[in-house]
């Protein structure tokens, strides 16, 4: 087994899951909470899942012979532990994430892309741990194949469970706040299931599977996105009125390219001060524009003190008219 080759498909894991998290324009997902569950999908969740695939395939293969235990291995028990697995990464990350949110005021885990990124982290945590184990099985250039073509598959399969844990705090209902991240697991299994079929019994046409998939996530992706930049403008309207942030932040605020340009000008005339000072700023009012949003939906005391707070962190950070920036 090639050290090198292997260092490389981590690397390329890497980087998957950093592009993934950087289209999360508005409300980027921090590492200290990404990358721990890229490692529960590159130990944990791989260690259990060979564990218990192996396991359950040996009891299958005592009363079938070895094709026919295969085959119902990878699409009827391969999909519900894997992605349970990996999903229960994500249950952690959730809890962790509005604990926090609830404390410090910082970003939760909510919405379809924060479901996304932390559904990708720990697909692509498994992947690569997976595609090791098959090198190991089946030689260097499966590991390849897998590598290039079968990248984004675990990444795609898990984002519907972190997807229904994202939607629990935009719905008002207990029952769809049950019900939305069953489906999500549900469907990943589904997906996870489809996939493992056609790779099965057609090979190289999985593939052709995961691209329409990856296809509707970018659909998806573009139309969340849309939302988020709307529900920016229309809850800090208000905000701008009342001075807690600046006209000139309420204009750049919901533009991600005007927004980057505004940095870089503050970058190259040397305020590097005022450039992380606007940056938090930002990343505050962004996330009171999204708290905001949600407490329209699931309002509580809590939602109503992480507003409060980030408010004051806005003015702490050079926001509204305290410091001279209102319109």
């Amino acid at each position: 087994m090639s050290v090198a080759l292997v260092g490389v498909g981590v690397v390329q894991a890497v980087v998957y899951l950093l592009f993934v998290r950087a289209i999360d324009l508005y409300e980027r997902e921090e590492l200290k909470y990404v990358i721990p569950v890229f490692v529960w999908g590159f130990t944990v969740a791989a260690l259990f899942s060979l564990i218990f695939n192996t396991l359950i395939g040996a009891t299958l293969s005592a009363v079938a012979n070895d094709q026919a235990a295969g085959f119902l291995t990878a699409v009827f028990v391969a999909p519900p532990v894997e992605e349970t697995f990996k999903g229960a990464a994500l249950l952690i990350a959730f809890v962790v994430a509005s604990l926090v949110a609830r404390r410090r005021g910082e970003m939760e885990f909510s919405g379809v892309m924060d479901g996304i990124v932390y559904g990708s982290a720990v697909g692509f945590g498994f992947s690569i741990a997976e595609d090791i184990i098959y090198y190991a099985q089946a030689g260097e250039e499966t590991f390849i194949i897998r590598r290039i073509f079968g990248g984004f598959a675990h990444a795609a399969f898990t984002s519907l469970t972190g997807i229904g844990l994202g939607l629990i705090p935009w719905v008002r209902s207990r029952i769809l706040k049950v019900l939305l991240p069953v489906l999500g697991l549900s469907g990943a299994i589904l997906l996870h299931a489809t996939f493992n079929f056609t790779a099965s019994l057609f090979g190289p046409l999985a593939y052709v599977l995961e691209v329409l998939v990856l296809i509707l996530y970018v659909i998806l992706i573009v139309v969340w996105l849309a939302v988020e930049r709307r529900t920016i403008r229309r809850e800090l309207y208000e905000e701008m009125r009342i001075g807690t942030i600046s006209a000139t932040d309420y204009d750049i605020l919901p533009t991600y390219f005007a927004r980057t340009f505004y940095y870089f000008g503050l970058i190259f005339t040397g305020r590097i001060g005022e450039w992380r000072r606007a940056r938090k700023r930002h990343e505050a009012a962004v996330n009171l524009a999204f708290t905001k949003r949600l407490s329209h939906q699931t309002y509580s005391a809590p939602q109503q003190m992480k507003m409060d707070l980030l408010r004051r962190r806005i003015g702490e950070l050079g926001g509204g008219r305290a410091l001279g920036f209102g319109s």
